[in-house]
Order: structure tokens, then C-alpha cells, then sequence
């Protein structure tokens, strides 16, 4: 009886097979907030709280909606993503271009953070009772940490280079839509270049007028987050908390939906570079023709570092999420509750 060959699979194919969806870098991404915030809640990490009794309610009432507002735009922006995704790749099954599939995280993060700017502008700025005016100007980065904002400038100018150098590469399709990268088959002019589809114009145009409007918000957002006066000289420490959580976590979900973007952008050009041979029965005495795409290694390398990007990504949104979801009975500060100094007092 003749046997039924078999084909065996090494773990490396079995890992790129798994990591090949967003789905499963979610599953990931689920258990590692899941390992992170059971250990950030463990009693003695370096921690202390402001327990509700020592938080004034005039300050929770001012911080706690644009606070929940951040934990539902990371919910929105994680759900809506996974939503696309499903639809179109299970749901809808026609050859329609969805040019703005890569645009939908940056867009879903849009949204979200206008929403919590207009809570700072209209429920945020209420008149302060005794205010305390600064004696140096506050910025947009007032409350922000230099190494966040330098890991949100890297995320933003790593997807503003990739969309623009895979759009050069790009070419039109029979419409005109920049989807296509052209392979030419080196010293054989008679045989039609073979064309693979790429990240393009038309998928990093929507990207980049989605990304400049996020840019834009966010800075907006952290503008105004920062130079809105304090209720209270007595107020201030726990008012600096609750900004710097907004600082943080605003600039966090920018840059949790960019690295999204970016990750299915590199997945995209990830499989431009699979395809190196090209046989065609009658030419060439049958034996491929190299067919190679002279940048294949570096896109296969970014396939490859795409489902660490989306495990990061999700991780974060799901980590804010959880934090702006739960019930405000406390507050983390990296300090004990203190009465401002004077120097406090000016910033």
C-alpha cells in the first residue's frame, strides 16, 4: 500500500505561521498586560496611592472624566481595529481596494483624543478657585516624559519613512492606484515584470494626511492639558499627577495606533520580498528565472518585526484601557502626597 508523504513543519515555520495574523499578537498582547498588571498591583512595587479620602473631590471631579475618556479611546481604537480586520478578511470577500485599511488606527486614535481634548477644554479649565500663576510658561511637555516623547517621535518618523520610501517604490495598476510593486526579470526584456501588491501611494497618502491630523491633536491635547491653572496652591500635587497620567496615556495611544499602522504596513511589504524565483514552462529550459527584489532581506526582516511591534501596541492599549476603566477610588503617584513647595507652587 503505498504511504501518503507527509510534510514536517520546524517550529520557525510553525511561529511565522501563528504570527502571521494580528489576532494572534492579540492573544499575546492579552496575556502580557495580563503578567504586567498583576505585577504592578502587588503591594510594595516603589508605589504609593492618594486614597480617595486624601484626594480632593473637586480634583477628581475636574481630572476623572478625560481620564475615563482615555481608557475608552484605547478600547475604541483596539476593538474598531480588530473589527476592520475580521470583516474584511472573513466577511467581505470581493476584490474592492480598501484604500484607507491602513489609516484605521491613526483614525480611531483621532477621534479618541479630540474627545478627550474637548473634556480638558470644557470640564478640564473650570474656573479655579485660588489660582496659582506660573513663574515660567508651561509646554505642550510640561508634564510628559522625554524618553515617551522621544519613543512617540521615533514610532511617528519610522511610519512617515517607510510610507513614503514604499510609495516611490510603488506602481500604478490598470486604475491609475499606486498598489503595486514591479519586479523586472533582469536581461529579459520580452517577459512581463511580475507584480506583487505593496504598500503604495494609495494605501501611505490616507496614512500620512491621518498621521499629521494625529500629530496634530495629540500636541493640541498636551497644549492644553498643560497650561490650564491649578485649582488650588493646596491642589497642586495631586493636580500634577492627574496630568502627567493624561500626558501619558494620551501620548501613548498616538503612538500604540501608529505602531499599528506601521506593523500592517511592513507586513504588506513583508510579502513582496517572499517571491524570489520566477518559472515560466517552455523558456529557459524550465529553470527559474531571478526574480528578486534587490530590498527582499530588508522587507522580509520587517515582516518579521511587525508582530512585535502589534504585541507592543496592544499590550498598551489594553494596559490603559484596564487603567482608565476601573473605578477611581485611588490614585498612583511615584510620591507621597505632600503640601507644594514654593517651587511647586510656581511650575
Amino acid at each position: 500500500m503505498p504511504s501518503i508523504p507527509t510534510r514536517t513543519f520546524s517550529p520557525l515555520d510553525l511561529a511565522g505561521a501563528a504570527f502571521s495574523s494580528p489576532l494572534f499578537s492579540l492573544i499575546i498582547a492579552l496575556v502580557a498586560a495580563g503578567g504586567i498588571a498583576l505585577i504592578a498591583s502587588r503591594p510594595g512595587r516603589g508605589s504609593t496611592r492618594l486614597e480617595s479620602g486624601e484626594f480632593p473631590a473637586s480634583v477628581r471631579t475636574r481630572y476623572a472624566p478625560e481620564h475615563r475618556a482615555l481608557g475608552v479611546a484605547a478600547l475604541w481604537v483596539t476593538v474598531v481595529f480588530i473589527a476592520e480586520l475580521v470583516i474584511r478578511g472573513h466577511v467581505i470577500t470581493d476584490q474592492t481596494l480598501w484604500w484607507w485599511r491602513f489609516a484605521v488606527p491613526i483614525t480611531c486614535a483621532i477621534v479618541g483624543v479630540c474627545v478627550v481634548f474637548g473634556l480638558i477644554v470644557t470640564r478640564g479649565t473650570t474656573s479655579a478657585e485660588a489660582p496659582v500663576l506660573p513663574a515660567v510658561r508651561r509646554t505642550w511637555a510640561s508634564f510628559s516624559s522625554r524618553s515617551l516623547l522621544m519613543m512617540a517621535g521615533l514610532t511617528f518618523v519610522a511610519l512617515l519613512a517607510t510610507t513614503v520610501a514604499a510609495g516611490i517604490a510603488s506602481s500604478p495598476n490598470g486604475a491609475g492606484q499606486y498598489v503595486w510593486l514591479t519586479i523586472p526579470i533582469p536581461n529579459e526584456p520580452g517577459i512581463d515584470p511580475i507584480r506583487l501588491p505593496f504598500y503604495g501611494w494609495a494605501y501611505g497618502a490616507p496614512v500620512l494626511v491621518a498621521l499629521t491630523v494625529l500629530v496634530a491633536v495629540t500636541w493640541a491635547t498636551l497644549d492644553r492639558n498643560a497650561a490650564r491653572t491649578y485649582l488650588r496652591p493646596e491642589t497642586i500635587a495631586p493636580e500634577r499627577v492627574a496630568r502627567r497620567e493624561t500626558a501619558r496615556n494620551t501620548t501613548l495611544i498616538a503612538t500604540a495606533a501608529a505602531l499599528l499602522t506601521l506593523a500592517g504596513a511592513w507586513r504588506l511589504i513583508a510579502s513582496a520580498g517572499s517571491g524570489s524565483f520566477l518559472t515560466i514552462t517552455g523558456q529557459n529550459a524550465d529553470a527559474p528565472y531571478d526574480a528578486a527584489w534587490r530590498f527582499s532581506e530588508l522587507a522580509v526582516a520587517a515582516g518579521w518585526c511587525a508582530p512585535i511591534l502589534e504585541v507592543t501596541a496592544f499590550a498598551v492599549l489594553l494596559l490603559i484601557a484596564a487603567d482608565g476603566l476601573r473605578p477611581r477610588t485611588a490614585m498612583h503617584s511615584s510620591a507621597p502626597s505632600e503640601a507644594p513647595s514654593n517651587a511647586d507652587a510656581l511650575r
